[in-house]
């Protein structure tokens, strides 16, 4: 007997993100055969805008609007932080490991809850700078792939999202909180709410925006440059432009999916954006549910999330009837279980649940009734 309790809030905003994630990569891998292997740099860039630029700009507005209440917090603070002295804004402390839960807790979070003006003007600022992010980011990306094959380009984009994740993020606590990580900006006095609602509006629309793309002339261009750069390119089709357009809306999506996810947890650390389980994982959806199917990836992702949870859940029993231990009935042993499945999946179902469907671009029988009509 399931207790369905176990699939809170906090659990589907996790599985709305990841269909999103995986709807994202299939506009890249699955449509337009661009194997983004960098995935999870992508989605940490919007958990990056909500804790680590999120928070400046809060203390920003915070010092403009409140100036003598900024003044005073940031003397509290200093006297509860060692070494405080050296900070000279409240921007300037936020941004630091030690102060930041005390600031973000104790004055922002109150200070912008308490006005909804201030409150949805840093939302759409913050979203903003995610989809800024993302579109320069994915403008860099995009510049390898137009120049480097697949196994190449595979390879160079996951060494960029572990050089900038695990290196330049995770080691540099100036940027984000480095190994400690920040709280985040949140808004509403329910975050988790507002992270669900919104993770799931964004769900919709990747979803939507996705079938438009592969139902048309676009979709059939994507697929022709998955499927043949070369007799592509011979009839006029851009192929830098495709793909250039490709990875910049996917990594728009992934980003944005990343910032409902930090917002449902209120802090983040760059090493929480590892590539196993924001690449490999949404990789082993697409697979799992069928590449080139927008369906096949939400299928794919509810199915993983939903098996990763119940051994979470179940890990004690499973544990003493395969006699190991339950910690790695919950942690290892559904990462395993992954590996094995994807390989009978690609052995005994190539194209995965859901097979790779014929673009919807031509109505048929519209055209037979106008035809019909003409000759009328």
């Amino acid at each position: 007997m399931v207790d369905w309790w176990i699939f809170s809030d906090s659990f589907l905003v996790t599985l709305l993100v990841y269909v999103t994630v995986a709807l994202s990569l299939n506009l890249e891998a699955g449509f337009t055969g661009i194997p983004n292997f960098g995935k999870h740099l992508f989605v940490f860039l919007g958990a990056f805008a909500a804790q680590g630029i999120g928070v400046r700009i809060a203390a920003w507005v915070y010092e403009k609007l409140r100036p003598e209440e900024a003044a005073q917090a940031l003397t509290d603070v200093s006297r509860l932080v060692p070494g405080a002295s050296k900070w000279t804004s409240l921007v300037q402390a936020a941004a630091d490991t030690d102060a930041n839960r005390i600031i973000v807790n104790s004055y922002l979070k109150p200070f912008i809850t308490s006005n909804l003006a201030v409150e949805v003007l840093l939302a759409v600022v913050i979203l903003a700078v995610t989809v800024a992010l993302a579109m320069l980011f994915g403008l860099i990306a995009s510049y390898a792939a137009l120049r480097l094959r697949e196994d190449y380009l595979a390879i160079l984009l996951l060494s960029f999202g572990e050089l900038m994740v695990m290196v330049i993020f995770y080691q540099t606590e100036s940027l984000s909180g480095g190994n400690k990580g920040l709280w985040a900006i949140t808004f509403t006095r329910e975050p988790i709410r507002f992270a669900l609602i919104g993770s799931a509006i964004l769900a919709v629309i990747a979803f939507l925006y996705a079938e438009r793309i592969a139902n048309s002339p676009m979709g059939r261009t994507m697929r022709a440059v998955r499927d043949d750069e070369v007799a592509a390119s011979v009839f006029g089709r851009d192929i830098a432009l495709i793909r250039l357009k490709v990875i910049m809306a996917a990594s728009v999506l992934a980003a944005l999916a990343g910032f409902f996810y930090t917002e449902s947890n209120a802090s983040a650390t760059a090493r929480t954006f590892n590539r196993v389980i924001w690449t490999f994982l949404p990789w082993a959806m697409i697979i799992l549910g069928g590449m080139a199917n927008n369906k096949g990836a939400i299928v794919g992702a509810v199915a993983f999330l939903i098996g990763k949870r119940l051994f979470e859940y179940y890990q004690e029993p499973i544990g003493q009837a395969l006699h190991i231990q339950a910690e790695l009935v919950g942690s290892l042993l559904p990462n395993i279980l992954i590996g094995v499945f994807i390989l009978v999946i690609l052995y005994l179902r190539p194209q995965g649940i859901l097979p790779e469907s014929i673009s919807k671009t031509v109505d048929f029988r519209r055209l037979l009734e106008e035809e019909a009509r003409r000759e009328r």
